[in-house]
């Protein structure tokens, strides 16, 4: 991808001619409305804000690529704050990639804005599809259709200092009851028992709705009972001094951060902070259950999404979409970039996952996941949420009277 998709149809033709493909170089010719590459093969882009793992999806596209005599991929790089900004440019003047890569949750914006191909009918018909799990799969669908496919998951889980559980001869809480008797035991003058993220930000939102499924609720009924009593576990022990004030500006990492130092003996986080933790302590011993549950167990759904645009040739891209997303290409793909796959049967059957204490604890939890949404106005949705959590712990409105805000702001959008 290029940082801007700003280039007119001749510089980008001119860029596709002088583009090495395959080891050699590659000049493409345009026939119709399609591009094709001197051997006749039908060439599409796709848009990926990848860094870290950009030369391993370079990879991978080379392997499609001499796979077979029909489609040649490219990427280009577009930076993740970029491309909802950039997709809305290019397809106001036509020029699309061909497919993108989206945060899971932003699937069903992309779908609202006409950007997206509707693939239902393929994503119906490929005998594939029964092997994914429902949370990923339903994180593509829009209005009823299929706007996309789950690339990669992720969830989160409740890790646990060992050491500090068992000096207190205390297993890990398994609800919420057992959550907060744990988090006061452990909360000492040096640490808190807790951490959550309750930053403003998409970051609270994500740590809060494990506990709003949990309670039986969910981002349509922020008014509801159950709302109510997800937010009033936080604040109660938040105000039992069980976890810092600072969780009000404290990220994912920050908690992670405190976690490997021992300031921390719970906290709410994702399997990225894994190898992380591991590094920063080598010396300390952590485990990983689900979050403890109130009526149900339940955790929240990241990840990425993969979709085919509106200008695309449709059944090419999708050729190397079932390509990329079969068993032997999507485990090596998730590994690679930290992961979990969207599909339950390569996750219960690859030995990666499997044989890892503290990857394969989050097994269980991925099949709990709940997609955030899906709804084209998430961020809306979200910073609603993210300031009834902000106005409840900053005791700057009661927690039923900021959820009431929220939901009557969650109304005005959907």
């Amino acid at each position: 991808m290029k940082k801007g998709w700003l280039l007119s149809f001749t510089s980008l033709l001119l860029t596709f001619m002088l583009t090495a493909c395959g080891g050699g170089s590659s000049i493409t010719e345009e026939s119709g409305t399609d591009t094709e590459t001197a051997d006749g093969k039908q060439e599409i882009l796709l848009w990926h804000y990848y860094t870290g793992s950009e030369e391993f999806l370079t990879e991978l596209l080379d392997k499609f690529n001499q796979s077979q005599d029909e489609v040649h991929v490219k990427s280009e790089y577009v930076p993740f704050s970029d491309i909802k900004k950039q997709l809305s440019i290019g397809s106001a003047g036509g020029n699309l990639p061909d497919i993108i890569i989206s945060d899971t949750v932003d699937n069903a914006s992309l779908a609202s804005m006409g950007v997206l191909a509707d693939i239902t009918d393929k994503v119906e018909g490929w005998e594939q599809t029964e092997n994914f799990l429902d949370s990923p799969l339903q994180s593509t669908v829009y209005e009823g259709k299929h706007y996309g496919m789950p690339l990669t998951s992720n969830a989160l889980g409740l890790f646990y200092n060992k050491g500090m559980f068992e000096e207190a001869g205390m297993e890990p809480p398994k609800t919420w009851e057992e959550l907060k008797k744990a988090a006061a035991e452990l909360t000492t003058e040096d640490r808190k028992g807790l951490g959550v993220s309750a930053v403003k930000s998409e970051e609270a939102t994500f740590q809060f709705y494990p506990f709003l499924y949990s309670a039986g609720g969910d981002y349509q009924h922020l008014d509801s009972e159950e709302a109510n009593d997800a937010l009033s576990l936080i604040k109660d022990m938040l105000d039992n001094d069980y976890m810092s004030e600072d969780i009000l500006s404290s990220t994912q990492d920050d908690l992670a951060t405190k976690f490997s130092s021992e300031q921390l003996a719970m906290m709410v986080n994702g399997p990225w902070m894994i190898e992380r933790l591991q590094e920063a302590n080598p010396d300390m011993e952590f485990g990983i259950v689900p979050i403890p549950k109130d009526k149900q167990v339940s955790s929240v759904l990241g990840g990425d999404n993969i979709e085919i645009t509106k200008e695309a040739n449709v059944d090419a891209a999708w050729e190397f979409l079932t390509w990329l997303l079969a068993p032997e290409q999507i485990e090596g793909f998730t590994k690679n970039t930290g992961y979990f796959p969207p599909r339950q049967d390569v996750l219960n059957d690859s030995d990666y996952w499997k044989n890892d204490d503290y990857l394969q604890a989050f097994i269980p939890i991925m099949e709990v996941a709940e997609a955030r949404g899906p709804s084209p106005d998430w961020p809306k949705i979200s910073e609603a949420i993210q300031i009834a959590i902000q106005e409840s712990l900053t005791d700057s409105k009661p927690v039923d009277e900021a959820l009431s805000d929220a939901a009557a702001k969650v109304e005005e959008v959907e």
